[in-house]
């Protein structure tokens, strides 16, 4: 298995715009970074930050947000 800083690399790969991390309590975490162009719109359903039990669980929430940004830019 991959150790957990290869792991929060591949996460902020495959999710720019996100910084990821692992707290000391074991849950790992993302928040997005720069500036959120339509703050307004982090009401239906978009956030600032996530956080999850592990990796798979927080890269499902990051799979949803990444959904709900395509849809607010198309």
């Amino acid at each position: 298995m991959a150790g957990w800083d290869e792991r929060i690399a591949r996460l902020e790969a495959e999710f720019a715009g996100w910084h990821i991390w692992r707290s000391s309590a074991g849950r790992w975490w993302a928040t997005r970074t720069g500036t959120v162009l339509r703050r307004e719109n982090l009401g239906t359903g978009r956030v600032m930050t996530v956080d999850a039990d592990d990796a798979s669980a927080l890269r499902d929430q990051l799979t949803v947000q990444a959904s709900l940004d395509r849809e607010i830019t198309d």
